[in-house]
């Protein structure tokens, strides 16, 4: 009777020792199954430096091993885009050739990382000012599109005449003020308290005249700056998504005469 006890306990023992060691197997096969599991995740697809726009032309998609996958890693390329779509995502430090492209390694533009990484390649930042009335009642945001319009006042034949023309069409906005594109946008500032009437403190009077700066290229960026100085630049804000480019004529006080 005792002997049958003992093998009814020893055989309890062992089904007890069969279905641990099964359960701990089962948990191995299963953590070795999703490490094993492939992740896409984003590489260098070379040397990318300190302080670049990463795009989609300096990355490559490489499907590795959960366990391998870095913390922070991207994993698409819309993760290095804005929600308009534009790339926003430049390199805090050096990213090597066969790399993971991380959020620990990126920065979005700001005051700290200047505006030179938002700059599309071949063109460069120009800043002008603008009111209410020649910056769309400062409507206009970093990412916007815009046409640059150009007036002057010249003689012809003894008489004073007004010229307008379309400079530029399609013109990316950089910058309103210090907010950069792809950054999120400061609220207006209001002057300090304690001021006597009248007075600004030091950055209002930065603020009091507001600039919007545009991606040209090197030969708008002269023509702009000519312009600004023997005219008036006016900007005309575009619908989202607008391309086009017509031709358009220049117009003078007679034009607006004939009609």
């Amino acid at each position: 009777m005792q002997n049958r006890k003992v093998i009814l306990i020893a055989a309890v023992f062992g089904v007890m020792a069969v279905l641990l060691v099964q359960a701990f197997l089962s948990n191995v096969e299963n953590k070795y199954k999703v490490g094993a599991e492939l992740i896409n995740v984003l590489v260098a697809k070379g040397y990318i430096s300190e302080g670049t726009l990463v795009t989609e032309y300096m990355v490559d998609t490489k499907r590795i091993p959960r366990n391998y996958v870095q913390p922070g890693a991207v994993t698409t390329v819309r993760q290095l885009m804005n929600e308009q779509g534009m790339y926003v995502n430049a390199t805090l430090v050096p990213i090597l050739e066969g790399e993971q492209v991380t959020s620990t390694k990126l920065v979005q533009p700001g005051k700290e990382t200047g505006m030179s990484i938002v700059i599309p390649e071949g063109y460069r930042a120009v800043s002008i000012a603008i009111t209410d009335v020649t910056g769309v009642a400062r409507l206009i945001k970093p990412g916007d599109r815009v046409d640059v319009i150009g007036t002057s006042e010249f003689v012809m034949k003894h008489r004073p005449m007004v010229r307008s023309f379309t400079a530029f069409q399609n013109i990316l906005v950089l910058a309103y003020n210090q907010n950069i594109m792809g950054t999120v946008i400061a609220p207006e500032k209001k002057s300090e308290q304690g001021m006597g009437m009248g007075e600004l403190s030091q950055e209002d009077k930065h603020e009091q005249i507001p600039t919007v700066t545009l991606a040209l290229t090197p030969d708008q960026a002269q023509k702009i700056t000519h312009l600004a100085k023997i005219g008036e630049i006016q900007l005309s804000l575009r619908p989202i998504g607008e391309k086009a480019t017509p031709s358009l004529s220049v117009i003078d006080t007679d034009d607006l005469l004939k009609n």
